[in-house]
């Protein structure tokens, strides 16, 4: 099977299994608020970023050494691994007792209780990192989606059982993620066993290069990691606990879309994109942008439309505070799935100080943003993220025009035609509710399914409008990877 085919069937097995064990997460979710006070979950928010900033600060470059140079020989891997584990058991363990700094920093007296089952968590499912690069290496995206779909589902049932009939509370979350990272890391041994760690004498000469190789892409990752996380320890800091539970509730559901879909398919991509050549992989990051576009920008789009009736509906009155900030969040599944294709083609040379100076810009905008705008409320802070991380996104996309010679029209065009579909879908959700609600029909059990239903019907005519050659060439991936699936 080809690199593109394998490429194709992999996203698939990602996207399938994610999405049906997301479909479980989220019902589970949206339980637990009924279960659990904001502030409740936003102190477990705040734990679990500070276990995964530890994570990430002792993590450098590991992973895509493995995928990029792991296969150049079985020492290369097995100094990878042992450098990762080493650092992992010194960071994880440091943070581990870090908790009472952090309780009045975030206003959070409980932040200390929940920090070690979250690091323990998060060192379990660091020990199975490994093991998981080599099924990506290795293009085996089926028993990685199977992996990571059975944690999710049963992160969710533990959580859930816990919070429902116990008096744990936010611990009941602390155990649901080191039950998620349990499987899921047990799974990925299961299927890669320990055959591919091969002991090789120890050669510092080895250690140098991992750390060379490492270091820009480490500092990438944390700077990647403190994009995406390090806004609700900002949140709890300018707003309390209560706010950023509803801040980091409306971001979560937000960020579906780019997470699972999106980020499946830019999972795929730097193993794939690292087998091509030159020229293959330009024409590869322009395809790749604007099947990504295609898919996930309908939902990121739709999602903020009908913001208001869904968290209406699903969450209970002391949760409605998530709707606004869900609207405007929502613009994150679409600016940031723009660059990730791009990305994973400047990961794919290596080019680990280019993405590393990227993210450092994007932290730049995205705590500028936040301080900036705090003063006007959480909406408005909210709202900067989606605009930071669209300046960052069209400046990568900017640099490999630039210094790669990619052709500027077509990836200009491969997120620029979905989006004016997506235009039309809103308009004609928004126009719909506002025509129901004139009518009498108010209820959101009514508006939901309904504004859903509108907006797919004027997507799918739009999209062939607008981005004719990119939604056949989505057409056809679908069906050769459903084919071979089945």
């Amino acid at each position: 099977m080809s690199v593109g085919k394998r490429a194709a069937s992999g996203a698939l097995w990602s996207v399938a299994s994610s999405v049906g064990a997301r479909v479980i997460g989220l019902i589970g979710t949206l339980y637990m608020t009924r279960l659990l006070d904001p502030d409740v979950v936003g102190e477990v928010a705040a734990a679990m970023v500070l276990a995964q900033t530890a994570n990430w600060l002792s993590n450098w470059g590991f992973n895509q050494y493995m995928i990029v140079r792991g296969p150049e020989s079985p020492a290369a891997t097995y100094h990878a691994a042992m450098t990762n584990w080493s650092f992992a058991v010194i960071g994880l363990t440091i943070a581990a007792f870090l908790g009472p700094t952090f309780e009045p920093v975030f206003d959070a007296p409980h932040l200390s209780g929940y920090l070690p089952g979250l690091v323990l968590s998060v060192f379990i499912r660091r020990f199975g990192a490994v093991p998981d690069k080599i099924l990506a290496r290795e293009m085996r995206f089926r028993e990685l989606a199977i992996a990571n779909g059975a944690g999710e589902l049963m992160f969710t049932v533990t959580a859930l059982t816990l919070a429902a009939a116990t008096s744990l509370g936010g611990d009941a979350i602390v155990i649901g993620n080191i039950v998620q990272s349990t499987v899921t890391t047990g799974l990925i041994l299961r299927y890669t066993r320990f055959g591919w760690l091969t002991r090789s004498p120890w050669q510092w000469s080895r250690f140098t290069e991992i750390m060379r190789f490492g270091i820009p892409a480490g500092v990438s990752q944390v700077f990647n990691f403190a994009s995406r996380y390090w806004d609700n320890l900002l949140f709890t800091r300018f707003f309390g606990t209560g706010v950023a539970g509803m801040y980091n509730m409306a971001y979560n559901l937000a960020d579906i879309p780019a997470v699972q879909f999106g980020e499946q398919m830019s999972g795929v991509l730097l193993p794939a994109m690292s087998s091509l050549d030159p020229d293959q992989r330009k024409a590869a990051v322009v395809r790749s942008t604007g099947l990504m576009a295609l898919a996930v920008f309908p939902m990121a789009v739709g999602l903020g439309a009908v913001a208001d009736s869904l968290i209406a509906l699903l969450l209970s009155p002391k949760w409605q505070g998530v709707a606004p900030l869900l609207t405007v969040l929502s613009v994150l599944s679409v600016v940031r799935p723009m660059a990730w294709g791009v990305s994973s083609y400047l990961a794919s040379y290596g080019r680990n100080r280019t993405l590393m100076i990227l993210e450092a810009a994007k932290v730049v905008l995205l705590f500028g943003c936040i301080i900036g705008f705090q003063h006007l409320g959480p909406t408005w802070a909210a709202g900067s993220v989606g605009i930071a991380f669209g300046v960052q996104s069209l400046i990568t996309i900017g640099v490999v025009i630039k210094l790669d010679g990619i052709p500027a029209g077509p990836m200009i065009g491969a997120f620029v035609r979905p989006l004016l579909a997506c235009a039309v879908m809103a308009a004609a959700v928004l126009g719909a509710r506002h025509g129901l609600q004139a009518v009498g029909v108010t209820h959101p059990a009514a508006l939901v399914p309904i504004e859903i239903a509108v907006g797919a019907a004027a997507y799918v005519p739009a999209a062939f409008l607008f981005a004719r050659p990119i939604a056949r060439d989505f057409l056809a991936q679908l069906k050769r990877a459903l084919k071979r699936g089945g």
